[in-house]
């Protein structure tokens, strides 16, 4: 059951309330007594009518206290709802920030889609839920008050319609704990199957070309995983909906129990038995209300806890130079770039463990150095290590021994982020945004290289700052990445098989005219190639094999 000392929805309303949380639990309060005195006003217009005929004075506190119950309860839950939104956005704002700070080896182990599900499922649940709890707090303070009307009426009769109620209220809570119980598994059942369904849209054409892995998925992963979850989500709405329908089946056995039994029990006179019933019909709507916003109170408490669990996973693996003003590092310029001569690499060792600790993979350089003005090629089977030496150059990846020297200057003595600034890296999983971010260009100066890439014709920046399309092939698409990659105007450039998506005529222009005239402006490349046709244009050719370096000559400007 929700501990209300310990609620992360209570605590992220209060906080973000501030000042105006007074104001708003005052109009609860208020809400409630308006809502209240509209009852009375109807119950003395009823006794009125028995008697001597309605008063014109009843009829006007009714409108009145009816018009002061639809300003106050607007106000409410209106207030709260933007509160709540306010509160959730600032919170996911937060972690993705947070996000930034976390090295690329850490995120790489996170789990994708639970940060996903956490920061973008959820949202309309929590402001709904805000409403409720605003709603149910004047609604409270309705209940009590027709209670104390009822206890002027008659005391015993008051005293068994709590008991019956309190009866009722306590069944259904018990109900609602299994359902509670029962949430949790069906939230992660449900996230199982979610997966399944991103990997069926992710991998739609290696799924279309291989049938037996379309079957293996939906006959291992998805069916299995939807019938978990349908189960699963079948067991917490049956148990929901037997709390519901018992609470609105006992709404009914309430009114016969006041109506039936209580004048012959406890001798009622008819015109208390007809006040107990006003009253309490009145007040079981509210009640209802009341008790019904204890599920979708536990679901949002939920939801946070999980969002508040990401945070955690993420706080607990975050760069220690990225800990301080991570909430507004997205609003800063980025650090000044350093100047650069030249990155050597001494005994630097990197390695990629398992769970358990193990060592599964890793990199051994002894002695690397990057020279200004250089145009360097890195070649070597797949799993040699060449991607994840490009990661350590650029600061992607914390070396775990060895040295780094900037311009002669450990790199332990250097701003990472600063450091960082001399790269810009076009990896082969390249992602394009939907604008060029960071770089402030007009569309003249975003045509002026795309048509150095030939690619004028096939993509603009529209008024908005954004691309005119990204439905490009495969080639066009990296060199749309090339274009921002010179855009950003670096001092050093990562290419990793990055020509391997051009067709003949482009590729032979981008090694033999495009790398040169970068080197030509200032720049210096590193760039992980097979293309051993083109290794003549490059000053060195490294090889890499088991995580080490071996150098070769290639061509005849190449130097060992």
């Amino acid at each position: 059951m929700l501990q209300l000392k310990e609620s992360l929805f209570l605590k992220l309303l209060w906080e973000q309330a501030g000042e105006e949380g007074k104001k708003i639990a005052a109009a609860c309060l208020g809400s409630g007594i308006m809502q209240g005195l509209a009852v009375f006003s109807v119950l003395q217009g009823l006794q009125q009518l028995s008697e001597d005929g309605l008063e014109f004075s009843t009829f006007l506190a009714f409108l009145v206290s009816l018009a002061s119950f639809y300003f106050l309860f607007r106000y409410i839950t209106g207030r709260s709802a933007q509160i709540a939104l306010r509160g959730i956005m600032e919170w996911r704002m937060r972690i993705a920030a947070k996000l930034r700070g976390v090295s690329l080896l850490e995120y790489e182990k996170l789990d994708k889609n639970r940060i996903q599900s956490a920061l973008l499922d959820g949202r309309e649940m929590v402001v709904e839920a805000a409403r409720m709890l605003v709603a149910a707090s004047a609604n409270t303070v309705m209940v009590v008050l027709s209670f104390a009307k009822m206890a002027t009426v008659s005391i015993p009769g008051t005293l068994g319609v709590f008991l019956f109620l309190a009866m009722g209220f306590w069944i259904f809570l018990h109900l609602i704990n299994k359902v509670h119980a029962h949430m949790g598994p069906a939230m992660q059942a449900d996230q199982r199957f979610c997966a399944g369904l991103r990997d069926l849209y992710a991998g739609l054409q290696q799924l279309k070309m291989h049938k037996p892995k379309t079957t293996a998925l939906f006959g291992e992963q998805i069916i299995p995983d939807l019938s978990a979850a349908s189960e699963a989500r079948d067991a917490t709405e049956h148990r929901h909906a037997l709390g519901i329908s018992f609470f609105a089946m006992f709404n009914l056995l309430i009114l016969g129990l006041i109506l039936f039994i209580m004048p012959k029990v406890l001798n009622l006179e008819t015109s208390e038995t007809s006040s107990l019933l006003v009253l309490c019909m009145f007040s079981l709507s509210p009640l209802i209300s009341l008790i019904t916003s204890v599920p979708m109170m536990a679901k949002v408490e939920m939801s946070l806890q999980e969002l508040a669990a990401v945070e955690s996973q993420i706080d607990a693996v975050t760069e220690p130079f990225e800990n301080t003003g991570v909430k507004a590092r997205w609003q800063q310029a980025d650090p000044i770039v350093p100047s650069f001569d030249s990155i050597a690499l001494r005994d630097v060792r990197f390695d990629y463990h398992d769970r358990s600790g193990m060592r599964l993979f890793g990199i051994a350089v002894d002695n690397f150095e990057l020279r200004k003005g250089e145009l360097v090629f890195i070649r070597g089977g797949n799993g040699s290590g060449k991607s994840t030496f490009m990661k350590v150059l650029a600061g992607l990846y914390a070396p775990e021994s060895g040295e780094m020297f900037l311009n002669n200057v450990m790199l332990s003595d250097v701003n990472m982020e600063s450091y960082r600034n001399l790269f810009t890296i076009v990896p082969t999983d390249y992602h394009l945004f939907s604008r060029p971010l960071g770089l402030n260009i007009t569309p003249a100066q975003l045509t002026d290289v795309l048509r150095t890439l030939h690619m004028e014709t096939k993509v603009s920046l529209l008024e908005d700052g954004t691309f005119s399309t990204l439905d490009l092939s495969a080639g066009q698409r990296k060199r749309l990445a090339l274009a921002c990659a010179l855009l950003e105007k670096r001092h050093i450039y990562l290419f990793d098989e990055v020509a391997a998506d051009f067709d003949p005529v482009f590729r032979r222009y981008f090694y033999e005219e495009l790398l040169p005239d970068i080197i030509r402006q200032g720049g210096t490349i590193l760039a992980i190639s097979h293309d051993d046709r083109y290794f003549h244009v490059a000053d060195r050719v490294l090889t890499m094999r088991e995580g080490g370096f071996v150098e070769e000559p290639f061509g005849e400007g190449a130097q060992a």
